[in-house]
């Protein structure tokens, strides 16, 4: 009853705290044509001697630039990473500009974002006989397992591994208090993300209902090529993606070569959810340390 009236409350606020219309006519013609052009959908960060090529994939209303501590990781270990940056999160839109295009956005505009980002690193990677990965953190992590079920076969493009970082791919129930608005997707919600980490202040309501029908559609066709080497990161307490879910959706489906790491944060990890475990801040400086070079140890080609 107290989470029903939290989200009662929640859905208050966000009528009342953001007048702002969701069209684009509202827009100036600087950022309706930014809305129109892809040019900022994908940020290539480059090493001089590469030994791998990496997709980098953030989560729902985070920040593309908050997974900037795994992307350096992965430069120091000399991978080119190809960060994503999908729909309803991009820096070059202002606030107005980016809620637009999260109302906007779907699941498959989600999922054609990661696709095209992984056949244009893997074209890189085949280009410099370099094994290609794919790393991603929630909702990216998600993008990432589905991107393997659904189309690298397909594409003639998987990678040799993949690393998630609680992967959305199975919510605590908690994480489900919007589904009973599906007939108002276009109700927005203020974010109760940190500041350093989210990519909006508001969210409307479809993000969220694209985000549970991806995990449905996910869920409901896993394929065999999901074996593949996968390491993943989860915190046992995270507050949105269930741990026992993660470990039952494993065993369910006989993923043997995916390993599970249990993380736990450091005494001077910030005060934020825990399930952001994405760098030093989110994590403390011991706990990333070990989560970066298990990472790192398990992409050595």
């Amino acid at each position: 009853m107290i989470r029903w009236l939290a989200a009662a409350l929640l859905l208050t606020s966000g009528c009342a705290g953001y007048p702002a219309s969701l069209d684009r006519d509202t827009l100036d013609a600087q950022q309706q044509a930014l809305l129109d052009s892809d040019t900022y959908t994908y940020e290539w960060l480059l090493v001089d001697e590469p030994h791998a090529v990496a997709v980098l994939v953030h989560g729902l209303n985070l920040q593309p630039d908050a997974m900037d501590d795994i992307a350096a990781a992965l430069l120091d270990a000399n991978i080119n990473v190809l960060s994503v940056s999908l729909s309803g999160h991009a820096d070059e839109l202002d606030a107005q500009g980016r809620l637009v295009q999260f109302r906007e956005a779907d699941f498959s505009v989600w999922q054609g974002e990661v696709r095209r980002a992984v056949r244009e690193a893997n074209q890189a990677a085949v280009e410099q006989s370099l094994p290609l990965y794919v790393v991603g953190f929630s909702l990216g992590g998600l993008l990432a397992a589905d991107y393997q079920a659904h189309f690298a076969e397909q594409d003639g493009a998987g990678p040799q591994k993949m690393v998630l970082f609680a992967p959305a791919i199975s919510l605590r129930w908690s994480s489900y208090l919007l589904y009973p608005l599906q007939p108002f997707p276009d109700v927005v919600l203020p974010s109760t993300s940190p500041d350093e980490y989210r990519a909006n202040d508001f969210a409307p309501v479809s993000a969220y209902l694209a985000l549970y029908r991806g995990i449905e559609a996910f869920n409901a066709s896993i394929t065999d090529t999901l074996n593949m080497p996968v390491l993943l990161f989860m915190h046992s307490r995270d507050e949105l993606v269930s741990d026992n879910g993660i470990r039952e959706f494993i065993n369910t489906h006989q993923l043997s070569q995916w390993q599970y790491v249990d993380v736990e944060k450091s005494e001077d990890a910030a005060s934020v959810l825990n399930h952001l475990i994405i760098g030093p801040h989110s994590l403390g400086q011991e706990a990333w340390q070990n989560v970066r070079q298990t990472m790192l140890d398990f992409l050595q080609p």
